[in-house]
């Protein structure tokens, strides 16, 4: 799916330099907007995004406002219609007594796709991924999960929750879903593992340090 920079009408005064033209019709303006979301500053990636004025109307790139708010945009080409919707993603990972029951089942609590699910379904449902990439495997990531797709039918294998959605502490840990199979340092990447069943899946929890916070999690089949 073609990537859209999709604007919204802020409906402000600005000033600007450069023209822009857009398909002959309409005649546009640069402008180099700052944002704050929350009283946080979030840097755009020029390359990829940029602001428009129009007649004194502020237009910005929709996905990155939506995302930068904790939702999901997704644009279908049929029917013309860009759709807004707030998503479990964009939340702390939920740590409680029920966190092996999804486990057992290739899932993550309050999030409806799990190990086995399919990579079309996904996108049709989350929209196109906010990152791709590889760690042995091929990735797609959307807030801070990532999905890996390494079955012949591009089925997911692997789920990592990484970024604050799982920042806990190991005693944090620890206490609500109890002590792990085992641990101790991670040879492959760097810091102090733990490792949980559940069913016919595994958990592996990393942190920086032994009693330090977690960087993220791997839930995947045995």
């Amino acid at each position: 799916m073609k990537k859209f920079v999709l604007g919204l009408i802020c409906g402000i005064g600005l000033t600007a330099t450069t023209a822009v033209y857009a398909v002959d019709t309409i005649q546009a303006y640069l402008f180099p907007a700052k944002f704050e979301f929350n009283g946080v500053t979030k840097e755009m990636n020029n390359k990829e995004y940029v602001v428009l004025n129009h007649n004194g109307h502020a237009y910005v790139p929709i996905r990155f406002v939506a995302e930068n708010m904790g939702a999901l945009v997704k644009y279908e080409d049929t029917t013309k219609t860009i759709s807004i919707e707030q998503t479990n993603l964009s939340k702390k990972l939920p740590l409680d007594k029920d966190f092996f029951s999804y486990a057992s089942e290739g899932k993550i609590k309050g999030i409806e796709f799990g190990i086995g699910s399919n990579k079309n379904d996904i996108i049709q449902k989350w929209g196109e991924p906010q990152k791709t990439g590889s760690w042995q495997t091929q990735y797609f990531s959307w807030f801070d999960y990532y999905y890996f797709f390494g079955n012949p039918d591009e089925s997911v294998s692997a789920i990592r929750v990484g970024g604050d959605t799982v920042k806990y502490t190991v005693d944090e840990l620890k206490k609500v879903i109890g002590e792990p199979k085992d641990e101790g340092l991670n040879d492959v990447e760097s810091g102090w593992y733990l490792y949980y069943e559940a069913g016919d899946y595994q958990v592996f929890f990393n942190a920086d340090t032994k009693n330090g916070v977690i960087k993220y999690l791997t839930l995947k089949k045995r």
